[in-house]
């Protein structure tokens, strides 16, 4: 009986780079197909919020209107910041932290307002990356509405 070593050489090397190649390209690629899916569908009914639209259009022509604009900024949080002449306790509606890529990461909080007529977020809790924040609120049953896109990161 002969037994024959196994050789490392550098043909095996050529074929263990290869093999290697081919697995590293085909994880990615499934991986790029499960970041697809992972995007879902804004709107599940997307023809009636198409119809509703209109209403947002004449609450944002309000807000455009408005003497002193709404004011959206971001410092340590982020703050909403109202005319000073309107009655705090006469504010109501919602703010939305709208997330692109995930719905999950949404939220809509009631307004709620500080002395200076400021509704303050605090920073912990938007996640770094694109938010867009949509304001909707009444004002003796006027409506109006905002949003600004922004990017939240230090």
């Amino acid at each position: 009986m002969s037994s024959k070593k196994f050789k490392f050489h550098w043909g095996w090397a050529i074929l263990t780079v290869i093999l290697t190649y081919v697995a590293v390209f085909t994880y990615l690629f499934v991986k790029s197909f499960d970041e697809l899916k992972s995007n879902e569908e804004v709107v599940k009914n997307y023809y009636e919020a198409e119809l509703q639209y209109g209403k947002v259009l004449n609450k944002r022509e309000h807000a455009d209107t408005m003497r002193i604009p709404l004011k959206i900024t971001q410092k340590e949080n982020l703050n909403i910041v109202f005319p000073p002449y309107w009655d705090k306790n006469k504010i109501s509606g919602t703010v939305t932290l709208y997330r692109p890529n995930k719905k999950a990461l949404d939220q809509h909080l009631p307004i709620k307002l500080d002395s200076t007529n400021t509704m303050i977020i605090p920073a912990n809790k938007l996640l770094l990356g694109s938010w867009t924040v949509q304001v909707d609120w009444k004002v003796d049953s006027i409506p109006f509405y905002k949003e600004k896109a922004i990017y939240w990161g230090k």
